[in-house]
């Protein structure tokens, strides 16, 4: 069981990094393509700046949750390292809670925005595509993020908790 969860984590973190480095490269190449349009051909691509709005939106929330994986979001953490021992342990499972509070926040009203946009037919302005997709960001993002917190309270815990080892009888 440990093993296929840690192959659809694996997974998911490469699909992540995959998806963020291919849309960046996409959003820098059709930038690129728009401003030689607009400044060498006296032409523009309506759609372009919306695209890559969007695209950039997704990058953001997904980020945030990459972001959670290798411990790169701003904290303070000058509390944190004057503590010791189970205190550290303790704050961190603290935080962690407040932040997955936060975020199981997100993940619900998010799905119910994605669910009105989806009832009300919203669509973007220039290119007329449905509004739903870009929204649907925060909550998919806010999931993954969920998830990452349940494991990193999960390792704090067992660090928390002391585990009976058997001993060796002689």
């Amino acid at each position: 069981m440990k093993n296929i969860l840690e192959k659809i984590i694996n997974f998911y973190n490469k699909a992540e990094e995959y998806i963020l480095v291919v849309s960046l490269a996409f959003t820098v190449i059709l930038v690129f393509i728009q401003v030689v349009m607009r400044y060498i051909f006296n032409q523009s691509l309506s759609w372009s700046e919306e695209l890559c709005r969007y695209i950039f939106v997704w990058q953001v929330w997904l980020g945030a949750s990459l972001g959670f994986r290798t411990n790169n979001h701003i904290a303070i953490e000058m509390i944190y390292d004057k503590l010791k021992g189970k205190s550290k342990i303790i704050y961190s499972l603290v935080s962690n809670s407040i932040t997955l509070a936060f975020n199981i926040f997100l993940v619900r009203y998010g799905f119910q925005l994605v669910e009105t946009m989806i009832t009300r037919g919203t669509v973007s302005s220039g290119m007329r595509m449905p509004l739903y997709i870009v929204y649907l960001s925060v909550p998919v993002s806010s999931l993954a993020i969920v998830f990452r917190i349940i494991g990193k309270m999960y390792n704090d815990a067992k660090g928390f908790i002391p585990i009976k080892s058997e001993g060796s009888k002689v």
